[in-house]
């Protein structure tokens, strides 16, 4: 069995496709055929507040990155229902990647329990392209520095840092738009609200010269915010 793993899509319905029809399909049918699968340990939608597009992610956790490759979850390609094989023909975008938990694993803060309760209703992902020479650095930012003062930031829930380990292939009627790999880092952190990032503890753990240095030298340095939506647990 492999490492635990992440399954992350991005999700826009599009002009051929409304929210209503898009949100259905996704809550009643194609969670739940995952959700039976008891390696999808936590699925969660989330829906962007920051007003760029993709609008939708959904983020499965996953107990080994393997079951992607098994029965049931490798036949769903080709036993699609016929309300699923319209959606997937009309939706403009599903942008799928898959990540490996990237060690040290930080613990939440107290009281919360990550991998089988409700995500915290704030979502902060930043994914992060940087040159080869700097990566030690910039892991020794997140362990020594970043989310250390996160922690300590009113209203934290966790941070989480993943290593890509697949890209695609999108679907979609702008499937073909998806060009490149995405970021080799993603990190997410959840809140309790975005009231935490007024506080002074946020800015400080945002601003210090090493996070400024690292923002500075970065090829990508891609930051997203979504409010919980829905969650679905293991019983």
């Amino acid at each position: 069995m492999s490492n635990p793993g992440l399954l992350f899509v991005f999700g826009e319905a599009g002009p051929r496709l409304t929210d209503d029809e898009f949100n259905d399909w996704y809550d009643n049918e194609h969670v739940p055929l995952r959700m039976a699968i008891p390696a999808f340990e936590r699925t969660t939608r989330w829906a962007a507040v920051d007003g760029i597009r993709p609008h939708y992610l959904a983020t499965y956790d996953l107990a080994s990155l393997s079951v992607l490759d098994e029965a049931p979850y490798n036949t769903f390609a080709s036993t699609r229902s016929p309300r699923e094989a319209d959606v997937i023909r009309r939706v403009q975008l599903l942008d799928r990647r898959t990540y490996s938990v990237l060690e040290p694993v930080f613990p939440p803060a107290p009281g919360y329990d990550e991998a089988h309760g409700a995500p915290g209703p704030t979502l902060i992902t930043l994914q992060i392209d940087i040159k080869p020479e700097l990566e030690d650095d910039l892991n020794r930012w997140y362990a020594e520095e970043h989310i250390p003062l996160l922690s300590k930031v009113p209203g934290w829930r966790c941070s989480r840092r993943f290593v890509l380990h697949d890209a695609g292939p999108a679907k979609g009627t702008d499937a073909a738009k998806v060009v490149g790999r995405p970021p080799k880092y993603m990190a997410m952190h959840e809140w309790d609200s975005p009231a935490s990032f007024e506080t002074e503890e946020f800015k400080h753990a945002t601003s210090t010269p090493w996070r400024m240095r690292l923002f500075g030298s970065a090829d990508v340095w891609d930051r997203r915010e979504f409010k919980e939506m829905r969650t679905w647990l293991q019983e």
